[in-house]
C-alpha cells in the first residue's frame, strides 16, 4: 500500500508567525520525535519529510515481511500523534539545507522554514570496496524497496549468496531459503553475529540456520564477484569460485552524512551530536543512525528512540541529557530469543574473572554469566529468559552474587528464586519495553487508569515494535496485586506445617517417655517402642522416609523429575516430613542421646524446625511485603543443615549392625 503523497505550496512565513518544527526522516527515531513533542505538550506546525514513497513503517519487520509472513499492512502502525496537525510529505527527500536562512529544500525545489529541524537520516547499507558490485543481481537488504526487490528476485533465483553473518543477514538468509531457493550465508568472522553472541550461542543460531536449509560459510570472505552484465559467481579468498545468481550484500550501516556536510554542520563517521543531541548549529538536532555522540554511532531501535526522545524534550524547553545504555541485545532470531549485554565475547573473557554455564539443550537453551570479583559483567544467552530485565538491573547496580544465587543458576539457569517473578512487582526503573525504552513504572500508570494490552499498546507505544516483551504487558495488565502475590498450594503447605510445628512444641512440652520401674509400670508407648523389633521396624520407616525426602529435593533443581506440579510436591513434601517426624518420635521419644546420633538427632531436628519456617514464610509472603528474602534464606539454610544427615545416618546404621 504507497502512501497518499501531499504536495501542498510552500508557505512563507510572515516575520512574526511561528515557523514549524521540521522532522527530516519518518522513520523509528522520526515517527518517536514526533511522538514525543505532542506529548509534552508542544502544539507548533509540524512538517515530517519521507524520502521513501511509503507510509512509515516498522523496519524491524522486514525479515517476516520478505519471508511471507506478515503483510506491508502489518508493518505500518501509525501513532494517534500523526494527524491533520502534522503536514506529513512522503516520496519529499530533503535535498538542502541552509542553515543561516534556517530553510530546507526538499526535490521539487520548494523551500521550507523552520524554526527548528530535526535530522533522522538514517543510514545506508555498507558496501564493500569489491570488484562486481554493480552488476545485475546484486541486491541489498536495508528498507522496503529492498525487500520487495528481494521477493521479486527470489522467484527466479537458484542460488543466493548472502554476505554478512549479522541480525539482517541471517535474517534475508533465512528468508530466501523457504521458497526453495539455494542460499548460502558469507561471513569474515568465526562466528555469526560475533558482535551480540560468544561462539556457543552463534554455534547454536548456525545450527538451526543450517537446519532450515542455508550453507553457512564462516572465516572467509567474497574477494570479487564475476559475470559480464549479470551475477554468475563469485570469488572466494580462498580463491575458490562460487556459481550464483544473486548476491545480497547486509555488512552493516553507513550514516547519511551528506546532506549535513554540505550544509557545513560537523561530521565525522556521523553527524556530530552534544548530550542534547544537538549539532553544531543550536538550530539543528540529529538523531539516530545518522548521529554520532561522542565516538558513537548507533546502529539499534532502542538507543535511536533514546536519542529521539532526548532531542524533542530539548525542543520541548527541557534539559533532557542523553547517556548510552549499557551495551545490550535483545533480538529474536529465526524464532530464537538471543541477549546480551556488558562483557560476553571470546574477545573480552579476559576482562572476567568467572564463567558460569547453564545447558539445556531439549529446549534449546543456553545461558553463561561472566564474573569479575562476584559481580555480574557480562551476560549471554539464547533462548527465552523472562529473567532478563532484572539480570540487566544486576549488572547496573555492581552488587555482588550470593553464593546461593550462584548455586540456583548452576542447576536452574535462573538467579531469583521462581524466576523473573511477577512484573507489577518489579523496580519501577526496570525497562519493560526496550526498543521504546519504557520502564515498569511509566507503563504502570497506564495499567493504573485499567486497560488491556492492547489499549496499553496503544496508549505508550509498548510492544509496537519488535513485539518481544508483549508477555511482560499481558502480565503487567493481568497480574494485579493480589494476583502477582499468589502463591500457588501456599495455604494448605502452611496448615501442614502448622500442624507439624504444633506436634513439635507439644512433643517438646511433654515430658520425656522414660524407662519404667517395673513391669506393670510399662506404657503402651513403652511396650512397642522399646520392642527390638518394632524399634527395628521405626528405624526403617525414619531411613526410608529420610531417603525419599532427600529424593524429592531433586524436583527444585531437576524440574524435568516426573514428581508432579511443584506446588503438589511441596505440599508432599512436607506431608512426608510430618511422617518422618512422627516415626523419629516413635524410635526416639526425641531424646537426643550421645555422640554420633546426638548430632544425627540434632540435624533432625533443625532441618524440620527451620523446613517448618521456611513453609510458613512460603505462606506468608502472600500477604506481607518484604518477607521475600527471608523466606529465601531460610530455605537455603534448610538445605544447608541437612547436608549432613546421609552421612551421620551412614554412621548410624554402621555402629547399630556392625558394634
Amino acid at each position: 500500500m504507497e502512501a497518499r503523497r501531499y504536495q501542498p505550496q510552500p508557505r512563507v512565513p510572515d516575520a512574526e508567525a511561528a515557523q514549524p518544527i521540521i522532522i527530516v526522516g519518518n522513520g523509528p527515531a522520526g515517527m518517536q520525535c514526533l511522538v514525543e513533542l505532542r506529548r509534552r505538550g508542544v502544539t507548533a506546525a509540524v512538517k515530517l519529510f519521507g524520502a521513501e514513497r511509503w507510509a512509515p513503517y516498522d523496519r524491524v519487520k522486514l525479515s517476516t515481511f520478505l519471508s511471507g509472513s506478515t503483510g506491508f499492512d502489518d508493518l505500518t502502525n501509525l501513532p494517534a500523534e500523526l494527524d491533520d496537525s502534522v503536514e506529513h510529505l512522503v516520496g519529499r527527500p530533503i535535498t538542502v539545507i541552509n542553515p543561516a536562512r534556517r530553510w530546507v529544500e526538499d526535490c521539487l525545489g520548494q523551500r521550507h522554514h523552520y524554526s527548528a529541524l530535526v535530522l533522522a537520516l538514517g543510514s545506508d547499507a555498507h558496501i564493500p570496496s569489491i570488484p562486481g558490485t554493480t552488476l545485475s543481481g546484486v541486491l541489498r537488504f536495508r528498507d522496503m524497496a529492498d525487500a520487495q526487490a528481494l521477493m521479486a528476485r527470489r522467484l527466479r533465483s537458484t542460488h543466493t549468496v548472502v554476505i554478512g553473518g549479522g541480525l539482517l543477514g541471517i535474517e534475508a538468509a533465512h528468508g530466501l531459503c523457504r521458497f526453495g531457493t539455494k542460499v548460502t550465508l558469507i561471513q569474515h568472522a568465526d562466528r555469526l553475529m560475533n558482535r551480540q553472541l560468544d561462539s556457543e550461542a552463534a554455534s547454536i543460531v548456525a545450527d538451526n540456520l543450517r537446519d532450515a536449509g542455508v550453507d553457512v560459510r564462516l572465516t572467509t570472505s567474497v574477494r570479487r564477484i564475476e559475470g559480464s552484465e549479470r551475477v554468475e559467481s563469485v570469488v572466494l579468498a580462498d580463491g575458490s569460485e562460487l556459481p550464483c545468481d544473486t548476491v545480497v550484500f547486509a555488512t552493516g550501516i553507513a550514516p547519511r552524512t551528506e546532506l549535513a556536510r554540505k550544509a557545513g554542520l560537523k561530521v565525522a563517521s556521523g553527524i556530530r551530536v552534544d548530550a542534547s543531541m544537538q549539532t553544531s548549529d543550536p538550530h539543528i538536532y540529529a538523531v539516530g543512525e545518522c548521529a554520532q555522540f561522542q565516538d558513537q554511532v548507533c546502529g539499534l531501535v532502542m538507543p535511536a528512540l533514546q536519542q529521539a526522545r532526548v532531542a524533542a524534550g530539548c525542543l520541548a524547553g527541557g534539559s533532557d541529557s542523553y547517556t548510552p545504555v549499557a551495551d545490550s541485545t535483545w533480538l529474536k532470531v529465526l524464532s530464537l530469543e538471543v541477549f546480551s549485554a556488558g562483557h560476553f565475547t571470546d574477545e573480552e573473557r579476559g576482562l572476567v574473572h568467572r564463567t558460569l554455564v547453564y545447558r539445556n539443550k531439549p529446549e534449546g537453551i543456553y545461558r553463561a554469566l561472566m564474573l569479575r570479583t562476584g559481580r555480574l559483567v557480562g551476560v549471554v544467552s539464547v533462548g527465552a529468559w523472562p529473567e532478563r530485565q532484572q539480570i540487566l538491573n544486576r549488572i547496573t547496580d555492581g552488587r555482588r552474587l550470593m553464593p546461593w544465587e550462584l548455586l540456583r543458576f548452576r542447576f536452574t539457569g535462573e538467579l531469583s528464586e521462581g524466576g523473573a517473578g511477577q512484573v507489577s512487582e518489579w523496580p519501577a526503573a526496570t525497562v519493560i519495553c526496550q526498543c521504546k525504552g519504557l520502564t515498569r513504572g511509566q507503563l504502570q500508570d497506564v495499567v493504573g487508569e485499567g486497560c488491556d494490552t492492547a489499549t496499553l499498546k496503544s496508549a505508550s507505544g509498548a510492544g509496537t515494535v519488535c513485539g518481544g516483551c508483549e508477555p511482560l504487558l499481558e502480565s503487567l495488565c493481568t497480574g494485579g496485586a493480589a494476583a502477582a502475590r499468589k502463591v500457588p498450594g501456599g495455604t494448605p503447605l502452611a496448615i501442614v506445617s502448622a500442624i507439624t510445628a504444633c506436634l513439635m512444641a507439644l512433643a517438646f512440652w511433654l515430658p520425656s517417655p522414660a524407662p519404667a520401674s517395673s513391669v506393670q509400670d510399662i506404657s503402651l508407648f513403652e511396650q512397642f517402642s522399646r520392642n527390638g523389633e518394632w524399634r527395628q521396624w521405626s528405624g526403617y520407616g525414619v531411613l526410608a522416609a529420610s531417603a525419599l525426602l532427600l529424593l524429592m529435593s531433586l524436583k527444585k533443581r531437576f524440574p524435568k523429575v516426573p514428581m508432579g506440579g511443584f506446588s503438589g510436591w511441596r505440599i508432599a513434601h512436607a506431608v512426608l516430613g510430618l511422617v518422618g517426624l512422627l516415626l523419629l518420635y516413635w524410635h526416639t521419644g526425641f531424646s537426643l542421646g550421645e555422640n554420633l546420633n546426638r548430632w544425627l538427632m540434632l540435624s533432625f531436628i533443625g532441618t524440620a524446625m527451620i523446613g517448618i519456617s521456611a513453609a510458613l514464610l512460603t505462606r506468608l509472603q502472600a500477604s506481607m511485603n518484604g518477607v521475600g528474602w527471608l523466606r529465601q534464606g531460610s530455605t537455603w539454610l534448610h538445605i544447608l543443615v541437612c547436608w549432613p544427615l546421609p552421612a551421620l545416618l551412614i554412621f548410624h546404621i554402621v555402629s547399630a549392625y556392625y558394634f
